[in-house]
């Protein structure tokens, strides 16, 4: 950009100055252009900080929206939106979470048997490294089957209350492996950041700033399967997982969708959450 003097600097303020604003579009950019401004003069050369002493002194400190991106422009910045706004660094995430030794979060399942035909369950869910993973299941608010994984032990086990039976899968060690928990969100954190992925931009979910990611492995969801990741943009973290697939239901390949939602991360956990407890009159079925 070529040069331009104070004087030509401030006739370009005066005619800005005149602009109509929108106050909360105006309010909004002001305050981001502002802030990046501070940082940016805090290494700036002292030329250029005379000349934004002198702007501030002028009458223009009620510059519209258009006016503060000019500002940043002439200083030499590049306006992106806002300042230095924090930004998810992908290649951190699965390293930051495999660090984590237990955590928690909900799940909803829905099923599509036809349009109008849809089967929703919810659950809570437990992980933790040293012990395995717990998961309740619920269908209209009523519990139906509770799902234990003991790698450790190589067993799981799947508990139905209302029918007063209970399933022993016996796991290999392959199967025991870690990464080979699909109750686990880190096996599919794995999955969707293995390969490459499409970014969705920013959000918010609940409260959160994210930045999402979206992707398809065929190996696990299918051609027509997608796998999306929200995460919060200030701390790295995972808030949102979604997955649409089809999957086998009824003896047939049905539409499934999975969201993994309400993480808490790097939680204590008791090893007793992922003790069965199976009551002595509990019948064992046969697979």
């Amino acid at each position: 950009m070529s040069e331009i003097d104070e004087k030509e600097i401030k006739r370009r303020f005066e005619v800005i100055s005149q602009f109509e604003q929108d106050s909360e579009v105006a309010a909004r950019d002001v305050e981001h252009v502002r802030i990046r401004l501070i940082q940016h003069m805090s290494g700036q050369q002292p030329g250029k900080k005379k000349i934004w002493r002198k702007i501030m002194k002028s009458r223009i400190t009620k510059l519209a929206a258009a006016a503060v991106i000019i500002v940043a422009v002439i200083l030499g910045l590049t306006f992106t939106g806002g300042p230095d706004i924090a930004s998810v660094s992908w290649g951190e995430v699965i390293e930051k979470v495999e660090q984590i030794p237990a955590l928690t979060f909900d799940m909803k399942v829905e099923i599509s048997y036809t349009e109008n035909n849809k089967l929703s369950i919810q659950s809570e869910n437990y992980v933790a490294g040293d012990y395995g993973t717990k998961s309740s299941l619920y269908t209209n608010g009523e519990l139906f089957v509770l799902k234990y994984r003991l790698p450790n032990k190589n067993v799981a086990y799947q508990i139905r209350p209302k029918d007063k039976t209970y399933i022993r899968i016996d796991l290999s060690d392959r199967q025991a492996a870690k990464g080979q928990d699909t109750d686990d969100p880190r096996t599919w954190l794995k999955m969707i950041l293995s390969g490459d992925y499409t970014k969705l931009g920013r959000d918010n979910i609940n409260g959160v700033d994210v930045e999402g990611i979206e992707c398809n492995r065929p190996e696990m969801t299918g051609e027509s399967g997608v796998m999306r990741l929200w995460v919060d943009v200030q701390t790295n973290l995972p808030v949102n997982i979604e997955v649409e697939m089809m999957g086998m239901e009824g003896g047939q390949m049905r539409p499934h969708k999975f969201v993994m939602e309400n993480f808490k991360w790097d939680v204590e956990l008791d090893e007793s959450v992922f003790e069965p407890n199976i009551p002595s009159d509990y019948t064992l079925k046969e697979r």
